[in-house]
């Protein structure tokens, strides 16, 4: 099964996307401003045994990104397809290899709450610590997923979990 519909995602987004990578749930896009973005969904058991993918975006080349509308718009575009092809749910943990990672979970957040389809989506975001750094995961599910409320109460258990380990 595909994750993304290349061809009617490539409609509607502002930056034309590609598959790459090997595991085929990898795509790539080029901005204005020459960075290469990639994105990836990754099965995610750590909640759920199925139905869960890990949503990464990873800037490949390290050039610097001016705030590019087009980019917001390239992966809001991305989830909505993703939505469209699975009733699966959306972990995104922000990369936490640079300490930006709370700047990276304000901006998409900021992304998500403006998008106008918002409304379709529960989006869920919490901060785990390990090893004194702060991670942020975010859950996105769709409204209309007749296990939502199961969905939200594995989600919170989890981040409680790791929040609260005994010592």
């Amino acid at each position: 099964m595909e994750i993304l519909d290349l061809n009617h995602l490539n409609i509607i987004s502002p930056y034309a996307l590609w598959k790459t990578g090997s595991n085929g749930n990898e795509y790539a896009f080029h901005t204005d401003y020459g960075v290469q973005y990639r994105i990836c969904f990754d099965v995610n058991q750590s909640i759920w045994e199925n139905g869960a993918y890990e949503f990464g975006i990873y800037n490949d080349n390290g050039k610097t990104s001016p705030n590019d509308i087009k980019v917001k718009l390239t992966i809001i575009s991305v989830i909505e397809e993703f939505f469209i092809n699975n009733p699966d749910i959306l972990l995104y943990q922000c990369e936490t290899g640079d300490n930006k990672q709370n700047a990276r979970q304000r901006l998409f957040y900021k992304w998500f709450n403006d998008s106008p389809n918002r409304d379709k989506y529960v989006l869920k975001v919490s901060s785990i610590i390990a090893e004194d750094t702060v991670n942020f995961i975010a859950l996105i599910v769709n409204r209309n997923n007749p296990n939502i409320d199961s969905i939200i109460k594995d989600f919170d258990e989890f981040i409680g979990f790791f929040n609260h380990k005994p010592e």
